[in-house]
């Protein structure tokens, strides 16, 4: 039913009860079942022959014409959203009911008699001080005046039906709730350690487990939070997360929950909320974020006399701040807004959210805000005293840190893993790395019984700097070996993907630092480990749950659900699920690590396997980094060739990469990158690998950081080119490379599937690809029996379903660094999550950006060439810019016609890239964007 028409049923019933209201109010009012001569004014009389007395009947008032309807609208409106709001409660309740059928079945049937007994009230209220019977009264009421017969007894039937239905569970909920009450009434007492409280509390949990009523939730977890606060108990985060990790719904839509003046039960929502947040900064799980950001907006909107004002305006600001802790444009805009409506009820509280929303903005008002706070936020203030130091640089900044931070540990008690982040950030800067405070700090990071990883990362890679200006270069590479490491283990299979992503973005070291000096001591090959360590996390992960088998079905179950890349955001009366999901995957990946290392599977890294990657020719790993920039030849049958770069910098490798992306420019800077590109890069290395070039001259450029959307292909001065003189391929990593090496098998009769989208779907903002159905066309006529999705057809479900069969796939549509454009939304990594292509062998996208890794995360190859790759796809041809659609079909038909007669994808990419160039030599941005990955 639509809206209107909900609304115009609604207004329909609304009507029709008051219209029945008023003329039983009427009737009642003209008394019009008395006989004429016994009426006068608003007062009739009765005679009764037993006493020979007659007894007064007061009509109500004209204003009361209208109670019977609001009567009549109170009790519907109650009774609907009760039984709306409390379905699974009532089920729970017949369910009890099943299960004890003595006790709750003679409650009901009370329940039930309770109703006519209800008549007793109002005779009792109308007969006050007149002598009337009550068979005389109920003949009056009942047989005399029908339209107050059927309002009443319509009204006793409804509210009969919903207690008869309802009585289960509200006398199986009470008495338990009269004995929750007990119990917190003697944990507030102080007596959580007894014995028989804590034995009450367990049995308490296990009759929620049984029969887990709504209204029972937050009042039992409660109570279990209380016992997590003694001293020997477990800490009080864990507690509430184990425990609301059980919960089957938390949010409730009936108005009869949301208008619930329970201060018991927002204070327990609130407390959750805030547990939630905690985790999310313990974890970096979103879903708990998530989950803690609709809870106080739940909250927030719930009616102004269900919430004190100042409770109202400190859930207003939690939710700022968990809103900031998100950090999206419109999270942040309503974060302001939240801030400036709690500054009118709690202007002290709300000067800390203020000064956290003008950090961005106004760095030097944030912190005299939060120096006019004073003690309670002094760590909030250090770390921007650090931040501003890192903008100005006067050390006076990191002078007033240490001095803070020292008198913060100078206080008795355990040492606060921000207290020792800021003062390491401090000392660090100012660079004395043989300071007794510097060591003092360290030391107290060891001591933590559980510090975050980012501190145990900071304070690693300080060790690291600290061998380094001692000259222990050995020691200084350990130790940043370490911190690569512990990066990779934070971005943790029990993570989301997008969790995954931000954890990686946190590292202060770049794998490409570490590698560089690996190199400068002269360790070529563990330059190369180290690499292969720290790059392409997210890809390593997701290969090894799809290669890892054995003999234990559990391995194949836990593998499955570890390749979904996240979790539910949970239907709206079930609050908890992305919650319990975050929750469960955690738990799985620790059972996943823990096969891991009792069956000795997982990703190792020895340069003596990765050397297989070039079996079929050289590998050049180029790694741009801040301090040096170098080429790392890997070859199969001799020591890794190091080839020094000295004309090339990380600045450049920055710069070109967006003038390359920036499509007014394009053109014209692809022409000055090319020449200088080639002095830089592409000329020393060539000649370094011209000894070791096969008789195809494949060769295969692996770039790092700030160079991996750059296209090395393009590289060329003068009559002189990387495209002249070597068939270039691309590969994310040494490992991916070796994968699709050993996976791929060649196909004499390929099945392929064609999709094509010339027209996004109306509501976008796609321009159309007037080329996309010429290509397609071409290619359907190439290769018999080829499947084709086009327009319409082509959605991310019928080309998941094609893809298992198809050897060949190639896409002529939109694309982006998500994924690519169908008619229905995006084909990417998370909707190839756990799938099994099959055995594939080519897939050409003709669409653009579809190998441009994310800015973000530029060593972590996530992108669309990137996802088929990993799925299957042995060979992948990418773009890394946008592409014109008239050059789709002239590539696709070189390609095709190549690989149709025989050559490898690569070389029939390569063919594709010189006609391409044939007809535009003067414009290598039309033909260098093409790139081949796969063996």
């Amino acid at each position: 039913m639509g809206n209107r028409a909900r609304f115009a049923a609604i207004a329909a019933v609304v009507l029709a009860l008051v219209a029945w209201g008023a003329w039983v109010g009427w009737r009642r009012y003209t008394l019009a079942y008395l006989p004429p001569d016994s009426v006068f004014g608003n007062t009739g009389y009765v005679y009764d022959p037993g006493t020979g007395r007659s007894q007064r009947v007061l009509a109500p008032g004209p204003i009361t014409i209208f109670t019977f309807p609001a009567l009549m609208l109170v009790l519907a409106a109650f009774t609907i959203s009760m039984v709306r709001g409390h379905l699974r409660d009532i089920g729970i309740g017949w369910r009890a009911l099943r299960d004890r059928p003595l006790g709750l079945g003679l409650a009901t049937a009370l329940m039930f008699l309770m109703v006519p007994c209800c008549v007793f009230v109002p005779y009792w209220i109308h007969t006050a001080g007149a002598d009337i019977s009550l068979s005389r009264y109920l003949e009056i009421g009942f047989f005399t005046d029908i339209p107050v017969t059927v309002t009443i007894g319509g009204a006793m039937l409804v509210a009969g039906v919903f207690l008869v239905v309802a009585a289960p569970w509200l006398f199986d909920l009470f008495p338990r709730l009269l004995r929750l009450m007990a119990v917190r009434r003697m944990i507030n007492a102080g007596r959580a350690a007894e014995p028989g409280v804590q034995a009450e509390v367990a049995r308490l949990e296990r009759e929620f487990v049984q029969y887990p009523y709504r209204s029972q939730l937050t009042m039992t977890v409660l109570a279990r939070t209380q016992l997590a606060k003694l001293d020997d108990g477990e800490p009080l985060d864990d507690a509430m997360l184990r425990t609301m990790a059980t919960l089957p719904g938390l949010e409730e839509r009936s108005w009869s929950h949301v208008l619930s003046p329970m201060l018991d039960d927002v204070d327990a929502r609130y407390q959750f909320a805030e547990t939630l947040v905690t985790a999310h900064v313990r974890t970096d799980a979103g879903a708990h974020l998530d989950v803690a950001i609709r809870l106080l907006e739940g909250l927030h909107r719930r009616p102004h006399f269900t919430v004190r004002k100042a409770q109202r305006a400190k859930i207003a600001l939690t939710l700022a701040h968990a809103l900031v802790l998100r950090d999206t444009p419109a999270d942040t805009a309503r974060a302001q807004v939240l801030m400036e409506k709690a500054a009118q009820a709690t202007p002290d509280e709300a000067r800390l959210m203020r000064a956290i929303l003008l950090m961005p903005t106004d760095l030097d008002e944030a912190i005299t805000l939060l120096r006019e706070i004073g003690e309670p936020e002094e760590m909030r203030l250090a770390g921007a005293l650090v931040v501003r130091y890192e903008r100005d640089q006067d050390p006076a900044d990191l002078h007033e840190v240490v001095g803070l931070t020292g008198r913060w540990l100078a206080e008795p008690g355990e040492d606060r893993s921000d207290v020792l982040d800021h003062r390491l950030n401090a000392l660090g800067h100012l660079g004395d790395f043989e300071s007794p405070d510097l060591l003092d700090a360290l030391e107290r990071v060891d001591a933590l019984p559980a510090p975050p990883w980012q501190l145990v990362h900071f304070a690693t890679a300080m060790r690291g700097i600290r061998a380094l200006e001692s000259g222990d270069s050995d020691g200084a590479l350990a130790h940043f070996e370490q911190v690569l490491r512990i990066v990779v283990r934070a971005a943790s299979l029990g993570l989301s993907r997008a969790d995954r992503q931000a954890v990686l973005n946190q590292s202060r070291l770049a794998p490409a630092t570490v590698a560089t000096l690996a190199l400068t001591a002269g360790r070529v090959e563990r330059a190369v480990e180290l690499l292969e360590l720290s790059r392409t996390v997210i890809w390593a992960q997701v290969r090894e749950l799809r290669t890892t088998t054995g003999d234990e079905p559990r391995i194949a179950e836990i593998s499955a659900a570890l390749q979904q890349p996240g979790h539910d955001a949970g239907a709206d009366d079930d609050l908890l699920a992305g919650h319990r999901q975050a929750v469960t995957r955690a738990e799985l990946a620790r059972e996943w690590d823990e096969l891991a290392q009792r069956r000795a599977f997982g990703h190792e890294i020895r340069f003596a396997d990765l050397r297989e990657a070039a079996a079929d020719g050289p590998v050049v790993l180029v790694n741009a980094s801040a301090e040096r920039c170098d080429a790392i030849i890997v070859l199969a049958d001799g020591a890794p060739v190091h080839v020094p770069l000295p004309d090339l910098t990380e600045d450049d490798a920055r710069a070109w990469a967006e003038g390359l992306l920036d499509a007014p420019t394009r053109r014209m800077n692809a022409r000055v990158i090319a020449p200088r590109l080639w002095d830089a890069v592409a000329a020393p290395v060539l000649d370094a690998v011209e000894p070791h070039l096969g008789q195809d001259r494949r060769i295969w450029w692996c770039p790092t950081g700030a160079l991996t959307p750059v296209p090395l292909h393009v590289a060329g001065r003068d009559e002189d080119s990387v495209l002249d003189r070597v068939v270039s391929s691309y590969t994310p990593s040494l490992w991916s490379l070796l994968d699709a090496r050993r996976a791929h098998r060649p196909v004499a009769e390929p099945s392929m599937l064609i999709t094509s989208l010339e027209e996004t779907p109306p509501g976008t903002s796609w321009a159309p690809l007037p080329h996309a159905d010429e290509e397609a066309s071409l290619l359907a006529a190439r290769v018999a029996g080829a499947v084709r999705l086009a327009e319409g057809t082509a959605t991310v479900a019928a080309v998941k379903a094609a893809l298992p069969g198809s050897t060949w796939a190639h896409f002529a549509c939109h694309g982006d660094m998500n994924g690519l454009v169908l008619h229905d939304g995006s084909l990417g990594l998370d909707e190839l999550a756990g799938m099994e292509t099959g055995a594939n062998e080519v897939a050409f996208l003709s669409a653009c950006v579809t190998a441009v890794p994310d800015s973000a995360n530029l060593d972590e190859a996530l992108h669309p060439a990137a996802a088929l790759h990993l799925h299957g796809f042995s060979h992948v041809v990418g773009t890394l810019w946008h592409m014109r659609s008239e050059d789709g079909p002239v590539v696709a038909d070189e390609f095709y016609t190549h690989l149709l007669a025989g050559s490898s994808p690569a070389l029939a990419l390569h063919a594709a890239q010189r006609a391409l160039r044939s007809r535009a030599p003067q414009d290598p941005a039309r033909w260098a964007p093409f790139v081949h990955i796969g063996p």
